[in-house]
């Protein structure tokens, strides 16, 4: 199977290393504050959605901060080093609400653009490497789904239903036989009767992506040590109830 996230970390190799994601429990980035200083981001500040916070490096300089709102995805975002190749240089993202941040160091030119490949565009959070200084980081991002498949189709209720029927002669017709012996007569005919039911099925990203339980279709997926699920919305001429989801994840590595 795929992997499910996404993850390229810039800068260099120094300091102690760090992973601050919702990679487990299905957390979210809410909010991120960098501090950059002369030649290198000196400190980044990350909210998750379930209420955790940390601060990686030492906070010193000029400050920024982004708050994404819910359901706000990345639609781009690049990283720097600071042209040494020691430390992480600058952070610039855009987003699907139209917010753009972009912090880097004050005094140091950029030099090489490190686009990064954003998966599905929803970020679980840091991970990389710092002591004083920001030595390396990435943001970790959800992979995009592929496809999304239902499984073990139940519909509870359809013996329930009275079906509409109205009667049709297709064809008639009379034989006597009046002689003592046995006789077959045949009538033929033919009519071509289709019918048709549809529903529609449609999925977008919760915000937690824990584990939800909807009354017209029951959906969860697991993974060891992840949680992921995607929320479908269901439109069906029968009352009906979907027991499983299977997701897959694009891989694009």
């Amino acid at each position: 199977m795929s992997k499910p996230t996404t993850l390229q970390i810039v800068g260099g190799k120094g300091g102690s290393p760090f992973s601050f994601t919702g990679e487990k429990n299905g957390a979210s980035l809410e909010k991120i504050g960098v501090w950059v200083g002369e030649s290198q981001v000196k400190a980044v500040k990350v909210w998750l959605s379930d209420g955790r916070s940390e601060t990686f490096g030492k906070p010193d300089g000029p400050y920024q901060e982004y708050s994404l709102k819910s359901g706000e995805c990345f639609t781009s975002l690049s990283l720097w080093e600071n042209g040494e190749g020691t430390r992480l240089g600058a952070i610039k993202f855009k987003t699907n609400e139209g917010g753009e941040f972009f912090a880097k160091m004050t005094n140091m030119g950029l030099k090489k653009e490190h686009p990064i490949d954003i998966g599905s565009g929803f970020c679980l959070g840091v991970a990389g490497a710092a002591g004083a200084d920001i030595d390396g980081m990435g943001f970790m991002f959800l992979n995009a789904v592929q496809s999304a498949v239902l499984t073990d189709v139940n519909y509870p209720t359809l013996h329930q239903l009275i079906p509409q029927v109205s009667v049709e002669e297709i064809k008639s017709g009379s034989y006597t036989n009046e002689t003592s012996t046995n006789q077959e007569q045949t009538i033929e005919t033919s009519k071509k009767v289709t019918k048709t039911s549809s529903w529609s099925i449609s999925y977008s990203f919760t915000k937690t992506f824990s584990q939800l339980w909807d009354q017209a279709l029951q959906r969860q997926v697991e993974e060891p040590s992840m949680a992921w699920s995607v929320r479908p919305n269901a439109t069906m001429s029968n009352k009906s109830n979907f027991r499983m989801i299977v997701i897959e994840m694009a891989d694009k590595s």
